[in-house]
């Protein structure tokens, strides 16, 4: 209780001061403009990002290096802080569950920040996602998903689903597999995972009340699409992300 009671008027100023900055950034005559080779827009709000999770208590530890160039970083996913996490790296635009965009102040940012947001079981929501991504990869940007298509109460990797994949082949640019997990004396799935019938709210508000922990982010080596296709991407993508969650 007293951890929440500490962290709380840090989450509310983090949000109502530093989500307008960070939006100022995106405005035109902004977005555009470099500090240390870095757009302003994506420098604010990988910083806002950062320091986000350090509100949580959460400290960062990432091992291996994002790629130049573009790219598609496919993630395993364990809490609605796997979103922030990855932003904390690199602002990608993430694919992610059309619910999101309705989340308090997670959906504005998620959008600005250009979110593609999936609708779960529509075919049709999937070939505009998989356009849009195939689209943006083309174009040089970077774009992260999180392929077991939800997120799980056991702990581990679930199977990768490959639909996702495709973009990145048609597109041609290289798939960094991105290992996610969160520590402290063990690994804390059970906790950092949304409770059965736990809403947002609730489980903010939990997660807030956690003791520190570390936010680990294992960077495998990029995957060149080649002629393995997007089945074959997936499995080794699997793999690798396994390998480094069980490490």
């Amino acid at each position: 209780m007293l951890l929440l009671l500490a962290r709380l008027p840090l989450l509310l100023g983090h949000v109502f001061i530093g989500v307008p900055v960070v939006l100022l950034t995106f405005l035109p005559g902004l977005r555009d403009v470099e500090v240390r080779g870095l757009p302003l827009r994506h420098s604010s709000h990988r910083l806002w990002s950062r320091w986000m999770i350090r509100v949580f208590g959460v400290r960062l530890r990432v091992s291996g290096e994002l790629p130049e160039g573009p790219w598609l970083a496919v993630a395993n996913h364990i809490s609605w802080l796997d979103i922030v996490l990855l932003h904390a790296l690199w602002p990608m635009s993430l694919v992610a569950k059309a619910e999101i965009r309705s989340w308090p102040i997670i959906g504005l940012l998620a959008g600005v920040a250009g979110t593609i947001f999936i609708q779960r079981g529509s075919e049709a929501s999937r070939r505009r996602v998989n356009r849009r991504m195939a689209a943006l990869l083309k174009r040089g940007e970077r774009v992260g998903i999180f392929p077991e298509g939800g997120i799980s109460q056991k702990a581990g990797v679930g199977r990768f689903h490959a639909r996702l994949f495709a973009p990145a082949v048609r597109a041609r640019v290289p798939v960094v597999p991105v290992a996610i997990r969160y520590y402290r004396d063990g690994d804390l799935h059970d906790v950092m995972v949304f409770g059965r019938g736990e809403n947002f709210a609730g489980n903010l508000l939990r997660l807030l009340a956690q003791p520190a922990s570390e936010g680990q982010v294992m960077i495998g080596a990029p995957m060149s699409p080649g002629d393995q296709g997007r089945s074959g991407l997936a499995r080794q993508a699997h793999d690798t992300v396994k390998a480094f969650y069980e490490s």
